[in-house]
């Protein structure tokens, strides 16, 4: 049930429609701004996919950015398929992979040279100090026999967010303000161990253009028609002022549990008139599965499988998003 709060003529009301702070997107309006945006907070989710690997610190944090830009973004669209963020660079991380089902399915994994990694020294590098230069991929795949639908930006600028904001400067021709957030946790539990997790929170705006769409169907480059060029385009006085709000939230906002995102919503722009719509939830999710895994081998031939042998001469496969190991009789190939 919606539960508005006390309004006055000085401060319209938040309508908060979730009680839960943890693995979900929250959309949310700026009443009579015509911004809209997306809260993002993670915490179990993030820890799962990120502790399926042993990546160095620095490569987790931006997966996990990748893994919450995927989310915000994959969430504004009338999604039929799956959402992917992917990166391909000539860095340490030469490739980053974060996808997202219509009902929040997250998965995620990064390809990275482990020497080069810690040669950096640093667990907070430069985003250009770990992937280099090369590019950002946002792709809508609606399964077979449907179009797919891509954009490309070069990846550069201070952060995977910034990418984010560029690709719809470039492609969208909506302003847009990102900001990513990622922490690691430490606990001790019951036996006097630690044990280390992750949060993850972000938040976007974008100012929607007069017709009242949003982040429409990233079609490859062409903005809708009768578009005007950002650059061209007066910022006006509603679109500053709900950025200069949105730059006062600090990293420890987004990434607390105790504080729900309709609170941090309303802390914002409750002056302004805060509406936030139904959340939407995020999980784990991978798509391997023994008999999936099959039907890739299946299109390898001998050679190809070859390297795929154990010492007892079965074949294994590890799944690279979620770590799971599948083997099988090289028999069920028709291999010797």
């Amino acid at each position: 049930m919606d539960q508005t709060s006390p309004a006055t003529p000085q401060t319209p009301p938040a309508t908060i429609v979730t009680d839960s702070t943890d693995d979900l997107v929250l959309p949310f309006a700026i009443e009579g701004m015509s911004v809209r945006g997306r809260v993002a907070r993670t915490g179990p989710v993030i820890s799962d996919i990120l502790g399926r690997h042993n990546y160095p610190p620095a490569v987790s944090r931006v997966l996990a950015e990748t893994l919450l830009l995927a989310s915000m973004l994959g969430t504004a669209l009338k999604l039929e398929g799956r959402f992917t963020v992917q990166t391909s660079s000539d860095g340490p991380v030469d490739l980053l992979v974060a996808d997202m089902t219509k009902d929040g399915g997250l998965r995620g994994y990064a390809h990275f040279d482990s020497a080069a990694v810690e040669a950096l020294g640093t667990e907070t590098p430069t985003l250009e100090a770990l992937t280099g230069k090369g590019s950002m991929a946002l792709t809508i795949d609606q399964g077979p026999g449907r179009n797919s639908y891509q954009g490309v930006v070069p990846l550069e600028g201070e952060s995977i967010s910034a990418c984010g904001e560029d690709y719809f400067r470039r492609s969208e021709q909506l302003p847009t303000l990102i900001k990513l957030v990622v922490a690691e946790t430490f606990e001790r539990g019951a036996d006097g161990a630690a044990g280390g997790g992750w949060r993850a929170g972000g938040i976007m705006i974008q100012q929607m253009p007069e017709d009242g769409g949003f982040v429409r169907d990233l079609d490859p480059g062409d903005a809708p028609d009768g578009t005007t060029s950002i650059e061209d385009r007066a910022e006006d006085e509603n679109w500053n002022r709900a950025k200069i709000l949105m730059e006062t939230v600090e990293d420890h906002e987004l990434v607390d549990p105790a504080l729900a995102s309709e609170t941090l919503l309303f802390r914002l722009y409750h002056e302004d008139g805060v509406r936030a719509f139904a959340a939407h939830p995020l999980s784990f999710s991978c798509r391997c599965s023994q008999d999936y895994i099959k039907g890739v081998l299946d299109g390898f031939g001998p050679d190809e499988m070859a390297d795929m042998h154990t010492d007892d001469g079965r074949i294994e496969v590890r799944c690279e998003f979620c770590s799971s190991t599948y083997e099988f009789d090289p028999k069920e190939f028709e291999i010797t």
